[in-house]
């Protein structure tokens, strides 16, 4: 178990980067005049050494994102009370919700600091933004200043990831309801983020007294949000495959935004009467029919009254002749940093 598990509720004011074979995002957080540090873990020391995670914009869970916003700035003791956080039995998230990524890679949006780095410097220039980091507190460490941004006591929250389901030299600090996270309210909007990471070696099938690995199987027991929407979804084989959110302006000015869907199954499937919706609730009806594996990707016509794909970030909805969610996409601002890139889902 962790000894010290906890929520720390702050403002940002800095960010540092590791440079060794451990690194961490090292996020410097005020809270009531206060300095702490949160540690966020972007590398494993075990193979396979890449991270899982989950980037949810448009975080929704009220019972959890009330209960934060009940707290006072700073540490906050959680045991395991309603604000405790959970991968495997809490309905957040799940494995199959995660992706892989490193740390840091040639190329963008393919790693860890391209989708974490600009919410952070978001929040430093916005106090409106409030972070919540779950894990393990140190500190206060009296006589000496934080290794990063030289604030004294040195004070603040590490192991922001998943924290059971681990063997080896790990195994000593598994235990139920008390992962970590690091969520991200937007105070202005009343809009979440959330970020959830673990490493690939860690199981998902846990003792729900202990925290332990009990079988081989990897498979998640929660239901979480993830890039996926999956709640409302009926049954559908049309889905959402990627997305042009920020194209090159044409000579016009005019912003060519496009959506891209599959018919997954093995018959051919009529769009007649079916939308697309961005979060502003602007709708586009669809026609014509998708062959068995086919891909169409579709204009959208913002002139005509049709969804426009905000850069801040926001989901992107299909729905079927009976106006149910067939299927639900949500991208950051990370996401749509570089103009013209499609992001896939």
């Amino acid at each position: 178990m962790l000894k010290n598990y906890k929520v720390l509720k702050g403002t940002a004011s800095a960010l540092a980067l590791d440079d060794d074979n451990d690194p961490h995002i090292e996020i410097r957080i005020e809270a009531n005049g206060i300095s702490y540090r949160i540690a966020l873990n972007v590398r494993s020391k075990e193979s396979p050494h890449d991270l899982l995670y989950a980037n949810i914009v448009d975080f929704k869970h009220p019972a959890l994102t009330q209960a934060l916003e009940e707290l006072p700035m700073g540490l906050t003791d959680i045991g395991k009370d309603r604000r405790a956080i959970d991968y495997v039995r809490g309905g957040l998230i799940e494995r199959e919700d995660m992706d892989v990524a490193p740390f840091q890679l040639s190329g963008p949006k393919n790693d860890l600091r391209e989708f974490i780095e600009p919410i952070v410097e978001e929040g430093i220039a916005n106090a409106d933004i409030h972070f919540y980091a779950f894990g393990e507190a140190w500190g206060p460490e009296n006589n000496k200043p934080d290794q990063y941004f030289d604030f004294e006591p040195g004070y603040g929250i590490h192991d922001i990831h998943m924290n059971q389901g681990d063997g080896g030299s790990f195994k000593a600090t598994n235990g139920p309801n008390q992962d970590g996270a690091l969520l991200v309210h937007f105070n202005d909007t009343d809009e979440w983020a959330a970020i959830f990471l673990c490493f690939q070696s860690q199981n998902w099938n846990t003792d729900a007294q202990t925290g332990h690995p009990v079988s081989d199987s990897r498979g998640g027991q929660g239901r979480g949000e993830g890039t996926r929407r999956p709640q409302p979804v009926v049954a559908s084989s049309l889905r959402i495959l990627a997305a042009l959110i920020n194209p090159v302006n044409g000579e016009d000015g005019a912003e060519a935004e496009t959506v891209t869907i599959i018919n997954r199954s093995d018959m051919a499937a009529s769009l007649d009467g079916w939308t697309l919706e961005g979060e502003n609730g602007r709708t586009q009806t669809l026609s014509g029919t998708l062959d068995a594996g086919e891909l169409r990707t579709i204009s959208l016509d913002a002139a005509a009254g049709g969804p426009q794909l905000a850069n801040r970030g926001g989901d992107i909805i299909l729905r079927n002749t009976d106006g149910a969610v067939a299927d639900r996409v949500g991208y950051g601002k990370s996401e749509t940093a570089n103009e013209g890139w499609t992001t896939i889902f």
